[in-house]
């Protein structure tokens, strides 16, 4: 038996074909030369027609990484027939996992028209810098902060609407014009009314902030502290990067993800520097 994830789902009536799907690389050889194959797919992946289907490729290799079609593109039309070789069973699985549920909400459903292409994460400065292990579950960078609370629910995920600086660079890359920012606004103010934070996990965060506007308001200190900073990576800096840091909050950013040092030398440093020569 085998398992491979689906990425588009056409069916129909009649003619003994009953499925048709093009998926991903992950597993060419368990789809054919096992004895079962079972297909995973999500509810809004389905398509009207088999004609449709070479619209939606071409979008997606053209937005993902700017190819005419992706290299990793097969057909499946179902098991075998009399004197073929392959399957000798294949069922699909069509996945809801709180799909239903986010297309009842007239608000939400439109982040079930994503294609899974990945030009909202090409263009987000906030993944391009995190990376894809901050944001704790499947889907990742513009996109997985609105579909996560919404499969999980916004208790386990509150946080995400929250990462994102609402440049709108996703909604211009997006193929299918999902209006991200507006999504992440929505989903914000369901935070706050179905999951508040404590007020008492506030004051760290609250306190750390006017520590560094404070900061940000002497230049004179800000100088001092980055001193002190590069002195102290010394000891936890090893090739450009620091892979633990004991302190917190520092110490939940290097959880998932290592951090990088900081340059050998000051901007202010450098600057001087330049002018002077």
């Amino acid at each position: 038996m085998s398992y491979t994830g689906i990425h588009s789902n056409e069916i129909h009536e009649g003619g003994g074909e009953t499925i048709r799907n093009a998926r991903l690389p992950e597993a060419y050889r368990s789809s054919t030369v096992r004895r079962v194959h079972i297909a995973l797919i999500g509810i809004e992946k389905l398509i009207p027609r088999l004609a449709d289907l070479g619209i939606f490729l071409r979008l997606l290799g053209r937005s993902a990484t700017g190819q005419k079609l992706t290299t990793y593109t097969s057909l499946l039309t179902g098991p075998r027939r009399r004197g073929e070789d392959g399957l000798e069973e294949m069922h699909v699985v069509m996945v809801d996992n709180g799909r239903a549920k986010s297309l009842a909400d007239p608000k939400m459903r439109e982040m079930l028209y994503c294609i899974r292409c990945g030009a909202c994460l090409n263009t987000c400065p906030v993944y391009r810098k995190i990376g894809g292990h901050a944001y704790g579950w499947v889907y990742r960078g513009p996109i997985g902060a609105p579909v996560t609370p919404e499969f999980v629910g916004i208790g386990q995920a509150r946080e995400l609407p929250f990462a994102s600086s609402l440049c709108g660079a996703c909604r211009e890359v997006c193929p299918v014009k999902i209006n991200i920012p507006d999504l992440l606004l929505h989903l914000r103010s369901e935070a706050r009314e179905y999951a508040p934070k404590p007020s008492q996990s506030l004051l760290p965060e609250r306190l750390m902030f006017r520590l560094w506007a404070w900061g940000m308001r002497h230049p004179s200190l800000y100088a001092l502290g980055s001193r002190m900073a590069r002195w102290g990576q010394i000891l936890l800096a090893r090739q450009g990067w620091i892979r633990k840091i004991p302190m917190f909050p520092a110490s939940q950013w290097t959880k998932g993800r290592d951090f990088p040092a900081l340059a050998p030398k000051a901007f202010r440093d450098r600057w001087k520097q330049l002018r002077s020569e």
